[in-house]
C-alpha cells in the first residue's frame, strides 16, 4: 500500500496549505563525561549543532518529503532567525507568500542541548505578544489561490498566529470551497476548531480539554465522540504515545498499535501524524487507511534523535 500511495502522490502532485506558528528549532549535540565543579550540571562536549524548520515548519518538512506541494501561511520576526527560516523555505521551494515578515516581534526559537542521545535541556525564545492586525492581510493572500488548495492544516503551537480571528476566516474559506481542515490543536481554546474535519490531539491534549483521565479503549472512545460533538468536528485521531492511535467518527471507531520498534524522542511526532493524515485524506483514502499510513510514519520519527520528518525512503522500506 506504501508504494501505491507514493506513486499517487508522484501522479497527482497535491497541495497543502499549512496555517501555524513557524519556529526555527536548534540543536547541540554533544557527549557528557563530567560534572561540572561550578553547579551540580552535566558538561557538554560539543560535536555538532543543526538549525532546521520546527512548528509548522516542521509540518511543511514532512509534507514536502513526502511529494506534496505546500504553502505556508505565518508570521516571523525581521531578526536573524527568521531569516535563517526563510532561507530554509525558499531552500525546499514552498510558497512562502504568505510569510509575514514584523519588525514588532521577535521569532520563536527553541534549542534543545542532547548528550549521548537523551535530551538533557531546553532554551527557548518565545514570539513576544503581538496584535492580530495582520489577518486581513494572510486572508487576502490565502482568498487569492484557494482555488490551487487541495487541504489545509492547522498547526497551532499557541504563538499567536492560530488566533480565533484568523482560524475563522480560514475555516470560512475552506467550508465554502470544499477544502477539508486538518488540526493539530493546543491549549484549551478548541471552539476556535469549530467546523473542521479532523483533529490530532495526543492523549495529554485531550485528557486536559477534557479533564479526565483516559486509561483504556473504551474511554479514548467516548473521549473521541465527546470531542467531536463538542466542537463541531467530523473526526477525532488521539494519540497514545507508544500505545498506538485510537480514532473517532460517527458510525466509525478503531485502535492501532504503535509500530515503533524504538521510541528515542517524540519532538515533532506529532507533525509527521497529521501531516500524513492530512496526504492520506487529500488522496482520498479511508479514514483507516490514512491512520494505518500516518501510523507507519510516526513510528519511523520517533526512532530518530531530535525534531524528525518522515522521508519516502524510510516508508519504501517497510514494505
Amino acid at each position: 500500500m506504501l508504494t501505491d500511495i507514493i506513486n499517487q502522490i508522484n501522479e497527482k502532485s497535491p497541495t497543502i496549505l499549512v496555517v501555524g506558528d513557524l519556529m526555527l528549532d536548534r540543536f547541540i549535540f554533544g557527549s557528557v563525561d563530567r560534572i561540572s565543579p561550578e553547579a551540580p550540571v552535566p558538561i557538554v562536549k560539543l560535536k555538532k549543532e543543526e538549525q532546521m524548520l520546527g512548528g509548522s515548519g516542521n509540518v511543511i518538512r514532512n509534507l514536502s518529503n513526502l511529494g506534496i506541494q505546500t504553502s505556508l501561511c505565518s508570521v516571523v520576526g525581521q531578526d536573524s532567525a527568521g531569516d535563517l527560516l526563510i532561507d530554509q523555505l525558499k531552500e525546499k521551494d514552498i510558497q512562502i507568500s504568505n510569510v509575514l515578515r514584523l519588525n514588532s516581534i521577535r521569532t520563536t526559537e527553541k534549542m534543545r542541548i542532547v548528550a549521548d542521545r537523551q535530551q538533557i535541556a531546553r532554551v527557548d525564545w518565545d514570539m513576544d505578544e503581538f496584535k492580530a492586525d495582520f489577518v486581513d492581510d494572510l486572508i487576502k493572500n490565502i482568498s487569492e489561490h484557494i482555488e490551487n488548495i487541495d487541504g489545509v492544516i492547522i498547526s497551532d503551537y499557541a504563538k499567536g498566529v492560530c488566533s480565533e480571528a484568523l482560524l475563522k476566516k480560514v475555516i470560512k474559506i475552506s467550508n465554502n470551497n470544499n477544502i477539508p481542515i486538518f488540526v493539530d490543536p493546543k491549549g484549551l481554546d478548541w471552539g476556535k476548531y469549530e467546523h473542521t474535519n479532523l483533529i490530532t490531539p495526543n492523549i495529554k491534549e485531550a485528557e486536559t480539554v477534557l479533564g479526565k483521565k483516559l486509561l483504556n479503549n473504551q474511554d479514548f472512545e467516548k473521549a473521541g465522540e465527546k470531542i467531536c460533538s463538542t466542537y463541531n468536528i467530523e473526526a477525532c485521531l488521539i494519540t497514545r504515545g507508544g500505545d498506538g492511535m485510537s480514532f473517532f467518527c460517527k458510525n466509525n471507531t478503531f485502535h492501532l498499535k504503535s509500530n515503533a520498534k524504538e521510541i528515542f524522542d517524540v519532538s515533532g511526532a506529532g507533525d509527521t501524524v497529521i501531516s500524513a493524515m492530512a496526504t492520506g485524506l487529500v488522496m482520498n483514502l479511508t479514514y483507516k487507511q490514512a491512520a494505518e499510513f500516518s501510523n507507519q510514519a510516526a513510528g519511523i520519527v520517533v526512532g530518530h534523535i531530535g525534531t524528525s520528518a518522515i522521508t519516502t525512503r524510510e516508508l519504501l522500506n517497510l514494505n
